[in-house]
């Protein structure tokens, strides 16, 4: 992890390996809490950590449960028709 000192107002950019638009984070105002704010290319998701994290686990619930409840209506349509 990079870790930058930053003032209010002061910025940093990002840029992608790969020739992309590049991303600024910038320092809005420090109080009780520091407020920052991003600038990125439209299509680039921007996610607070916390949520990103339970989007990942619900999709990976979501793909095994799926795979699962496949197979058992399968089963059962398969049992109707014998």
């Amino acid at each position: 992890m990079l870790v930058i000192s930053r003032k209010q107002e002061e910025s940093i950019i990002i840029e992608p390996e790969k020739g992309g638009e590049p991303i600024e984070v910038k320092i809005i105002s420090i109080d009780n809490q520091v407020r920052i704010g991003i600038s990125a290319p439209r299509g680039c998701k921007i996610w607070r950590n916390e949520l990103f994290k339970t989007v990942e686990l619900n999709r990976s619930a979501a793909e095994v449960s799926s795979v699962g409840n496949l197979r058992s209506l399968a089963q059962q349509i398969a049992g109707e028709h014998e």
